[in-house]
């Protein structure tokens, strides 16, 4: 038996604001229990409200909404510990040639220029960002403030420090992306 379609309007900011409002809490609860990292799971259930706001246009669930964001929840926190995973891996390859081979200070060497030279272009993205939207990102990124510390730094509301580390994180990575491209 074929469920009937419920049908959310993504491109009305309101109706994104609704269920973030509705749903941040719990999503971010599970992804703490999966992870244990509250930074990880911050970022996790951001990524799946901006994957709701550069979606747009229409979203069509056949289960529950709550269940929907529930799966994507789950989805993203497999997609952490997969990253997790292949940072290790590649991190112990490196490891192991730099050992086993006469040009190991070479490749760390090169390893930490292209470092460098990625921090760099993150800072030119980040100087990007409108200024408030900016400090927000840099003291939760830099200074390692919660959003809660941030709100009361700066005497705002948390939804509204929230609403800027979402844009500027989208921003982010829409740039690096089209670096990535080009």
């Amino acid at each position: 038996m074929l469920l009937p379609k419920k049908t959310y309007n993504l491109s009305n900011d309101a109706v994104i604001d609704q269920l973030y409002t509705d749903y941040w809490k719990l999503l971010y609860a599970i992804c703490y229990h999966k992870t244990n990292d509250a930074e990880a799971s911050e970022e996790i259930v951001q990524d799946i409200f901006i994957g709701l706001w550069k979606r747009g246009g229409k979203l069509e669930v056949t289960t529950s909404i709550k269940s929907y964001l529930i799966k994507s929840a789950k989805t993203g926190v497999i997609k952490y510990y997969r990253s997790k995973i292949k940072s290790k891996e590649d991190l112990s390859t490196e490891c192991n040639l730099c050992e086993k081979s006469e040009f190991g200070a070479d490749v760390l060497q090169h390893n930490e220029a292209i470092s460098k030279f990625l921090d760099q272009d993150l800072q030119l993205i980040i100087n990007q960002l409108p200024c408030q939207c900016q400090k927000i990102y840099r003291l939760s990124r830099e200074n390692h403030l919660t959003t809660n510390e941030i709100a009361k730094e700066l005497k705002i509301s948390q939804k509204t420090v929230k609403n800027h580390l979402t844009k500027a994180l989208s921003f982010i990575r829409t740039k690096i992306d089209y670096v990535f491209e080009h």
